[in-house]
């Protein structure tokens, strides 16, 4: 499920005037040997990635800029083994299954020609 224009709205005001956030979606961390989740949302504009705080109980409440990458930096691969996870220098931070598209769509934009499939019939 998407996040709600009202999220959508909090995170716009925590981020720089004029920024378009190309994508949004809600990740946590595990702390104490994942027995305590911290949630994040992660948005995704034309210049950075940017990790937004949220409150502890809810990714409904994002509450401050927690870090900013340049907009180079991959998220992927994402491991589907079991939950999906992804790392963010070196911090391995997990999301839900329907936002692995929107992941892999913010690596594709980024680095376009490792994401398409070989050529079958590369001597043709």
């Amino acid at each position: 499920m998407p996040l709600s224009a009202v999220v959508r709205e909090r995170c716009r005001a925590l981020l720089p005037a004029g920024t378009e956030i190309r994508y949004l979606f809600p990740a946590s961390v595990s702390l104490v040997g994942a027995l305590v989740q911290k949630p994040f949302i992660i948005a995704i504009t034309d210049k950075h990635v940017i990790l937004l705080e949220c409150s502890w109980l809810s990714h409904d409440r994002p509450k401050a800029v927690h870090t900013r990458y340049r907009r180079a930096i991959r998220l992927g691969p994402v491991d589907t083994a079991f939950d999906p996870v992804f790392r963010i220098a070196g911090i391995d931070y997990q999301t839900w299954d329907e936002y692995v598209s929107v992941i892999r769509a913010a690596d594709a934009e980024i680095a376009e020609e490792d994401f398409l499939p070989p050529d079958p019939l590369p001597d043709l």
